[in-house]
């Protein structure tokens, strides 16, 4: 399965900081900033690339079935 999404917003500024767990830009609100963290765990590969004032790309794939497994181990 692969998962490609873009838009055309303003884009991330520090995407480093922005993959960190618990990161959220809207401290004042209740929001855990768990999403990438979440994405990233349940996908056998994942990447974000952003730049600013351009949008940003989330791309996932997951794999499935036997020849999964093996590469997991």
């Amino acid at each position: 399965l692969h998962i490609r999404i873009s838009d055309d917003g303003r884009g991330i500024d520090d995407l480093e900081q922005a993959l960190t767990p618990f990161y959220t830009s809207l401290p004042e609100e209740e929001r855990s900033g768990m999403g990438f963290t979440i994405m990233q765990t349940f996908m056998t590969a994942f990447s974000v690339s952003s730049e600013a004032g351009k949008g940003t790309i989330v791309t996932m794939s997951k794999q499935f079935g036997a020849r999964a497994t093996e590469d997991a181990r």
